[in-house]
């Protein structure tokens, strides 16, 4: 009895540190870091080409290799075969069945439609590849709440998998309370799991706006694996990448301990307050006081390639680095080990350029791709100077294959 009694007791104090998410830490990588020279494969939207790219904000691949390319500017979605050869496009602008205003993200749904995702009011809009309209998903996350409105930052689906992040507001009293939010919903719009959120009062009418109220580190970030695990950074300024299996549960923490996140210099933070000047109104005179961080976030976007490794673009990837490298990012293997840091050779100016992961061996450089992700935020005005994309382009590339 009393050997039993030791047991319960053992275990009583095992059972939390069992449960508890595993923590990946590592201060170097396994393997020597490598330099990738990405294959052009095809361009269009340029200067010579018949057509024209507004804003382009998010591109997906389908299993045929063709890539569906998000305009927010001109409301459509381009649709390139594998070639590069331009097959049609998607939806408009507009209210009517079928038609977005905003478009912030695209997604390929399991019904065989094409959700083009929409900034305010938060849905996705469904079509089928002819562009006939297939119906709506509208984001449901207020838990039975009424009242207030959501927007919608990022969509991606992955099989049944349906992964959203924006706001949602609530107007009180002389505050608006905005819950920012990462969540899987149903292919109704019906929130299943939240995964994190972060919640601000903000004053009415704004005497002060601070940053992190707006622009917290997760919603631009997260990605979706394709079993359903969920990646999204943890804290504005370190290095955490929370792991989270499709029901929620945390898996691990992937972390840099020793990581010193970007200090703003000049240009970035002409390049922030641009942004939240455009929010505020086109009068000077009205402006409130803005509250902006000294560093950038610690995480700047999150990728999956096609063999499930995760990819790590954090606040130093695009500074300072050796002529020719676009961006430097850290690999993960599946598991959570750190394998390597890899360098990324091609063309673009890595402040305002984007590269976003086909996951199918392909990587599409996006060239305005901060500014026109900063227009999906409502900055639609906000500009770099220097560092604006005279010409927006795409260029895709093959990622060569390495160990």
């Amino acid at each position: 009895m009393r050997r039993n009694a030791a047991r319960r007791a053992l275990l009583s104090l095992l059972l939390p540190c069992l449960l508890l998410p595993a923590a990946t830490s590592a201060v170097t990588p396994e393997q020597p870091p490598l330099t990738l020279h990405l294959e052009e494969l095809w361009r269009d939207g340029g200067a010579n080409d018949d057509f024209m790219i507004g804003l382009p904000v998010e591109a997906v691949a389908d299993t045929d290799g063709r890539v569906y390319l998000a305009d927010q500017q001109l409301c459509r979605v381009f649709v390139f075969e594998r070639d590069g050869q331009l097959a049609g496009t998607l939806s408009r602008e507009g209210e009517g069945p079928g038609e977005v205003r905003g478009p912030v993200d695209v997604v390929l749904l399991p019904d065989g439609t094409v959700g083009v995702a929409e900034f305010f009011p938060g849905r996705l809009v469904k079509l089928t590849r002819d562009d006939l309209p297939a119906g709506e998903v509208v984001i449901d996350v207020g838990r039975g709440k009424t009242g207030g409105f959501t927007i919608q930052t990022m969509a991606e689906s992955a099989g049944e998998h349906l992964l959203v992040a924006g706001s949602r507001s609530v107007p009180k009293e002389r505050v608006l309370e905005r819950t920012h939010f990462l969540a899987m919903i149903d292919q109704q719009g019906r929130e299943l799991v939240r995964f994190t959120e972060q919640i601000a009062e903000i004053q009415r009418p704004h005497s002060v706006v601070h940053e992190d109220d707006f622009l917290p580190c997760f919603p631009l970030a997260s990605t979706l694996g394709p079993d359903g695990r969920v990646y999204a950074p943890r804290a504005r300024d370190r290095y955490e990448v929370a792991v989270y299996r499709p029901d929620g549960a945390l898996e691990r923490v992937i972390e840099r301990p020793e990581f010193i996140t970007w200090r703003r210099d000049q240009r970035d933070h002409r390049r922030i307050l641009a942004l939240f000047q455009a929010w505020a109104s086109p009068n000077p005179e009205t402006w409130p006081e803005f509250d902006l961080e000294k560093t950038e976030r610690a995480i700047s976007a999150l990728h999956i390639d096609d063999r499930g490794r995760l990819w790590v673009q954090h606040s130093r990837s695009n500074r300072n680095q050796p002529d020719g490298v676009f961006l430097t990012l850290d690999l993960y293997a599946p598991d959570g080990r750190w394998l390597r840091e890899v360098s990324l050779v091609c063309e673009g100016n890595s402040i305002s350029d984007g590269l976003r992961f086909l996951r199918d061996g392909r990587v599409l450089l996006i060239k305005g791709f901060v500014v026109a992700r900063l227009a999906c935020l409502g900055g639609s005005s906000a500009t770099f100077g220097e560092d604006d994309a005279a010409t927006v382009e795409i260029v895709c590339y093959r990622l060569p294959a390495f160990d």
